[in-house]
């Protein structure tokens, strides 16, 4: 009798096992309450989870119907991502929250929702179907705070600085350029004349090539059509450029070099970096007086 029971016992529990097998949609994956498909190839219980407003690295790899998406694994292009709040039920926030540093894991996250929630796209426009996984491959190489990592970028922004005032220094002293204005803009007199001066409210017509202190160039008014417009007055253009024209008479050249505090200041602007000086050659071209205002009464 008993081992007509223990027979009878193995037989329901391999049948449990084959039908969990044939229903389970991801086999060997764990299902979380939320919806979200899990497994784990390497735990580190002990190491650090991120939280809400963590930074995390990642080396990960994504694959939609085991065609490869997008590779991030090797160290070089970690993805550099923060843990936010869920986008909705089973997403990858939540296998996020799930991992220590260190451990390896896989996800498979609905294809249609990680394409409308996470980047606002159409998920039938970018050829996406109701029934599609993405398979994330996922390693948690470093936490950091939000904290942390601001205190990070501000030693390195100021880093930065102090090696900006150091090329100034070098590139005055090697270019022998000590006339400076009591705003601390350097220049030098390529040309002088005795042409007309500016005022406020004029309009001038400048030539002029803009560089970085190594010599690459930044842009020209050949850029703009061969001259460039700038009004006295109304600090439309870089403080250190518009007091350099403020000096200039017509047909003069001048050399401005503008520390980064008289040109973009410590943000980065397009392709010129924070705490970048940078170096004018200007011809002043011509003068508008300010069009008369018509009384209309």
């Amino acid at each position: 009798m008993k081992k007509h029971c223990v027979l009878f016992v193995m037989l329901c529990l391999a049948a449990m096992m084959l039908l969990t097998a044939c229903t389970q949609k991801f086999p060997g994956y764990k299902e979380s309450p939320k919806g979200l498909y899990y497994k784990f190839y390497s735990q580190n219980p002990s190491a650090v989870q991120p939280k809400l407003t963590d930074y995390m690295r990642l080396q990960m790899a994504c694959y939609l119907n085991d065609s490869l998406y997008y590779d991030f694994r090797e160290s070089g292009n970690a993805v550099f991502t923060q843990l936010r709040e869920s986008f909705f039920a089973g997403d990858l926030e939540e296998g996020y929250a799930m991992m220590h540093v260190g451990d390896s894991a896989s996800f498979m996250v609905k294809a249609d929702s990680i394409a409308l929630r996470y980047y606002g796209q159409d998920p039938v426009a970018v050829g996406l179907k109701p029934e599609d996984y993405f398979r994330y491959e996922v390693k948690l190489l470093e936490i950091q705070t939000a904290e942390q990592l601001k205190e990070e970028a501000d030693k390195a922004m100021l880093q930065i600085k102090a090696q900006s005032e150091r090329d100034l220094a070098e590139y005055l002293e090697a270019n022998q350029i000590t006339d400076h204005t009591a705003s601390g803009l350097y220049y030098t007199k390529l040309l002088t004349t005795k042409g007309k001066a500016p005022q406020n409210g004029q309009t001038t017509q400048v030539k002029y090539e803009t560089r970085f202190l190594d010599g690459s160039l930044l842009g020209s008014s050949d850029d703009l059509g061969g001259l460039y417009d700038v009004v006295m007055g109304q600090h439309k253009v870089l403080k250190g450029l518009e007091e350099g024209i403020g000096m200039m008479r017509v047909g003069e050249k001048m050399r401005f070099v503008l520390p980064y505090f008289l040109a973009y200041g410590d943000m980065a602007y397009g392709n010129v970096p924070a705490y970048s000086n940078l170096v004018f050659d200007v011809e002043l071209v011509n003068v508008i007086d300010k069009p008369k205002q018509v009384d209309m009464q």
